[in-house]
This record gives structure tokens, C-alpha cells and sequence, in this order.
């Protein structure tokens, strides 16, 4: 553990003022273009949902707020949202999630993009910065055991990205990701697993009070001594342990975190997608319809031998069920955001289906954490053949 220190947050506020595209080496510009889009894609998906435009209805109105809540929760309402690969602690029980911080800075991005005062260029720039920041956050510090990261790490991002837009100084920089920092969410992971879609709006929430912080940032009269005080208390103590001031503001513009994140290639929870791709493998070429298998056997690690829910109430529970999902995939052929529609979740076929998938940890895929995230499968089929498959990490991974 370390003590944040004005030095770190000097350098920290120097590192968001001074960088530019071309001081950024090709690979992590051309990551931070992918997960612009990527998590751009995935707000507008979530914006098409019932749901959302529901919220948006409802908080409608002048100022920003209503706007930046509702892309923010529309930013993860398909749990296709990207994150930070792997956390150093991410082998622990229960597990270390990791920090989300796109979709918390991109509402903060697109208000500024609709004002048509600011160039595609600098948006990127910001973009990567900010979450460069709001990841290194993250890995420099680890969540107590339950919590959930949205609205933790990324209400920094977002207050770093709406200084740099207004052209903030280096202290003024400092001062908002210290601010940001200051609002963190303080919920549990527990909910989205039981189906809880207030889930997403921490992320909206986390948007919003990253904007609040950078209108605070103005204010060259704070105390920024408290500040650093509080980032401290809570990120290594509160909300927060082991904080490592290196993690966060060591070799800031030599080494890079924003490329250390995983896409999703599935809208559902993360932890689900080895085997999905695991199945996917198994499958492919056998020409096996959803009718010909008998039952589908899952090996995995210990965070998803433990998403078995088959009594499905909302979508979210069911981004969070693996047999649901391993199902779905099987009936339809594919899982995608339309996959978790409401008039898709009471398929009887699929429920049937999920009924059938077996579920276990394996020590060994346990073991294997934080650096892979493994997963066998075997679907077993009806006229007795085994199709098997074994995956170490699923797509999207930095390293697959």
C-alpha cells in the first residue's frame, strides 16, 4: 500500500495536459479507435432498448444531467461494455472486478461532439487519455470483496475528459480526477447476478458525477490537500485497498494500460465467455442442431461455475446465467443483444435446454487466474457423440 501524494496527482494532471496523438504510440491509438467505436456501438444499442428510452423520458429536461445519465446507462444496458483485462488480484474469492471507464467519459465526449466545437481528432485524444487514467485507477487499487466497479474508477475518467475539453490547466486536471475520484458508487456485485438493471445506471450516474467534478475542478480556491487525502481514504481503505501510487501514476506516456482491456464479443457477463467460445469451438463443422444435444457439460473457473441462475426475471440475470446463455447460443446459433429481449428470455426451448447444462468448477481453471480464464466444454448429443472443446481465454482478450 502507498499514500497518494501532490507530486502524483502533479504528474498525473501534467500527463493529461500535455499528451498528444502523435507522442502515443500507433498500437495504442489504434486501441483506443477500436474501443471509441466499440463502446460507442454499445451505447446505441442499449439506447434502442424499452428500458432506456423509458429513462430518458423520465429525466428529460434543461441541463445535462438527464442526457449524460441516460447515455451512460444506455453505455452498459448490453453488458457488451469493454474493461480492464485482468486485475493483478483477479485470482481472489470472491473476485476482483475490474474498472469500466469508457462508458462513463464517452456521454461526456458525445455532448461535447454534438456542440461541433471540437475536432474527431481531439475527441480521440481526450478518449484515450481519460481512460488511460481512469484503467490506471483501477489496477492500482483493489475493490473490497463484493463491490462493483461502475461509477468507482470511471467518474474520474469522465472529470478528465470535460476539463480537457474546456481546455483546463494541468492543476485544474489534477483537481477534477481527484474530484471524480471523490464521488465513487458504492455497490455490490450481487446485484447484477440476481438481475438487478440498476446496475447500469451506476454507470450513467458515475457520467454524471464526473461532469460535477469538473465544474468543481474551476475552483482554484479548493483544497486540494483534502482532496488528496480523501482519494487515499477511499481508495485504500473505503471503497478500495492496496493502492499503489506507482500503479497509477508511474511511468506515465512510457507505459501504456488502455491496451490491456478486453472487447466483448458477447452481450453478457464477461466471465461467461470462455465457454461460450468453448462451445462455438466444439460445435463448429458437426452440423448439430439445438434438437440433437442431450446435455452440455461446463468446466470452468470459480466466478462462473457460480452463474448458474435458471430462474430468469430480467435481462440482466440473464447476461449473468451461463446456461441460459450457453443455450441461447445453441438454439440460435449466435448471442447477441437481441438475444436478451424480453419476449426472447421465456423461450421454452431454451429454458429447457439450459435445464441440461451442468456447471463445475475446476481447481486447475481456478488456478490459472488472473492471467487466463479457462473453460471446457462437452456437448454431449442424442445419437451419443461428444463434442469437446477447450478454450485458456476467450476472444477479445488482450492475448488471444
Amino acid at each position: 500500500m502507498s499514500t497518494l501524494e501532490r507530486a502524483h496527482v502533479t504528474a498525473i494532471g501534467d500527463f493529461a495536459a500535455a499528451t498528444r496523438l502523435e507522442d502515443v504510440p500507433d498500437e495504442v491509438t489504434a486501441f483506443a479507435r477500436l474501443l471509441l467505436v466499440d463502446t460507442l456501438g454499445a451505447l446505441l444499442g442499449g439506447l434502442r432498448y424499452p428500458p432506456v428510452r423509458d429513462l430518458a423520458r423520465s429525466v428529460a429536461g434543461p441541463g445535462t444531467f438527464g442526457a449524460l445519465l441516460t447515455l451512460g446507462t444506455a453505455a452498459t444496458w448490453l453488458d457488451a461494455d469493454s474493461g480492464g483485462s485482468f486485475h493483478p488480484q483477479g485470482h481472489r474469492l470472491p473476485p476482483v472486478p475490474t474498472a469500466h471507464p469508457a462508458p462513463h467519459s464517452l456521454p461526456v465526449l458525445l455532448l461535447a461532439a454534438a456542440s461541433g466545437d471540437v475536432t474527431d481528432r481531439r475527441l480521440l485524444e481526450v478518449f484515450l487519455v481519460a481512460n488511460e487514467l481512469g484503467l490506471r485507477s483501477g489496477t492500482a487499487s483493489s475493490l473490497r470483496p463484493g463491490m462493483h466497479p461502475h461509477g468507482v474508477h470511471g467518474p474520474s475518467a469522465a472529470a478528465l475528459a470535460a476539463t480537457l475539453l474546456r481546455g483546463g490547466t494541468p492543476e485544474d486536471l489534477g483537481r477534477a480526477f481527484l474530484l471524480g475520484s471523490a464521488l465513487p458508487m458504492a455497490a455490490t456485485l450481487d446485484v447484477p447476478v440476481q438481475g438487478g438493471t440498476v446496475r447500469n445506471v451506476w454507470t450513467g450516474l458515475g457520467a454524471c458525477h464526473g461532469a460535477l467534478a469538473a465544474d468543481l475542478a474551476r475552483d482554484a480556491a479548493a483544497d486540494d490537500e483534502a482532496a488528496t487525502a480523501t482519494f487515499s481514504a477511499l481508495f485504500d481503505s473505503a471503497v478500495c485497498t492496496e493502492l499503489s501510487v506507482d500503479e497509477l501514476a508511474g511511468e506515465l506516456g512510457r507505459r501504456w494500460q488502455l491496451p490491456h482491456s478486453y472487447l466483448k464479443p458477447y452481450a453478457c457477463a464477461r466471465w461467461i465467455h470462455p465457454a461460450l467460445d468453448a462451445v462455438g469451438l466444439a460445435m463448429a463443422g458437426s452440423a448439430t442442431a439445438a434438437a440433437d444435444v442431450l446435455t452440455v457439460e461446463v468446466d470452468t473457473f470459480a466466478f462462473a461455475a457460480g452463474l448458474t441462475s435458471l430462474d430468469i426475471r430480467s435481462d440482466m440475470q440473464a447476461r449473468f446465467s451461463l446456461p441460459y446463455c450457453v443455450a441461447t447460443l445453441i438454439t440460435d446459433g449466435g448471442l447477441d443483444a437481441g438475444s436478451f429481449l424480453p419476449a426472447q428470455l421465456a423461450r421454452g426451448p431454451v429454458a429447457d435446454l439450459a435445464a441440461r447444462v451442468t456447471v463445475r468448477e475446476d481447481g486447475a481453471h481456478t488456478a490459472a487466474l488472473p492471467g487466463e480464464r479457462p473453460a471446457r466444454v462437452v456437448v454431449r448429443t442424442r445419437d451419443g457423440r461428444a463434442l469437446a472443446a477447450d478454450v485458456r481465454n476467450a476472444r477479445g482478450n488482450p492475448a488471444s
